[in-house]
């Protein structure tokens, strides 16, 4: 059976040796993939909003130096946010990095709010949105940005699909931690398939403070598993998603009307 990992982090620093210390026991657990939250390699947005662009530049290409370095040593799979720095400016992509080689997603759609505009700050851009999709052991996985979760298109992708896990880092915050408990619920028990969220913590200045709560849904909209508001290592072994699938056979009778 599978084991994930999510490390529950504020933004960490240069130094490798605090994510070192924790890939390092996930090895000695069982782990084969590791995921970490939305700006934990790089800092908050709203920080990254004040840093000069060298400053950034610093910070993301040795993070990315140091995942490459520790997913060969550990020979771990590693599923992390990550911002690229280019010549006109950023993108906010995530890396999903391997013993041998490095795959990037790039968020599709961004937060466009007054006091959280990442659309106005990131050089994204889509076309026409898709699903990122990759298999792991025996499982069928999709990966979601926190922001991209309220939106049906992706879910109605998961479930044609017949994803068994969705895995969504995020960077949630303010009084937000009853309402994604909800929605990630009906989002697990609508499209047959297990979830696993993960957030950061820390605070800012601003008053920002970013609660934790990484948590494990079921196939069935359970959750099986959660963290606090520390940092702190989950562990799960997911199933494949086949027998909520098949109980509550939501994705057939959908089909019967969209084939009318």
């Amino acid at each position: 059976m599978s084991k994930i990992a999510a490390l529950q982090f504020p933004t960490l620093a240069l130094s490798e040796s605090r994510l070192d210390y924790y890939l390092n026991i996930c090895k000695e657990n069982g782990v084969s993939l590791v995921v970490l939250g939305e700006y934990v390699l790089n800092s908050f947005f709203t920080e990254l909003l004040h840093m000069p662009k060298s400053m950034i530049k610093e910070q993301s290409e040795s993070k990315r130096e140091s995942l490459i370095k520790l997913a060969k040593k550990y020979q771990l799979e590693i599923l992390a946010p990550f911002v690229n720095v280019e010549t006109k400016g950023y993108k906010k992509l995530c890396l999903k990095v391997t013993p041998e080689q490095i795959k990037i997603y790039e968020q599709q759609i961004l937060m466009p709010y007054k006091h959280w505009n990442e659309k106005a700050f990131f050089n994204n851009s889509t076309k026409k949105l898709k699903l990122f999709t990759f298999n792991h052991n025996q499982l069928k996985c999709a990966l979601l940005f926190g922001f991209e979760a309220h939106f049906d298109i992706f879910w109605k992708m998961i479930r044609a699909k017949k994803i068994d896990l969705v895995i969504i880092p995020s960077a949630s915050s303010f009084s937000s931690k009853q309402r994604w408990e909800e929605l990630l619920k009906t989002r697990a028990f609508l499209n047959a398939s297990n979830i696993l969220r993960v957030n950061r913590i820390g605070s800012l200045k601003q008053d920002w403070e970013f609660y934790g709560d990484t948590f494990f849904i079921d196939a069935f909209g359970e959750i099986q598993d959660r963290l606090g508001s520390k940092e702190e290592m989950l562990i799960i072994s997911p199933n494949k998603a086949n027998e909520a699938r098949a109980l509550w056979a939501f994705d057939t009778l959908i089909k019967d009307f969209e084939n009318r």
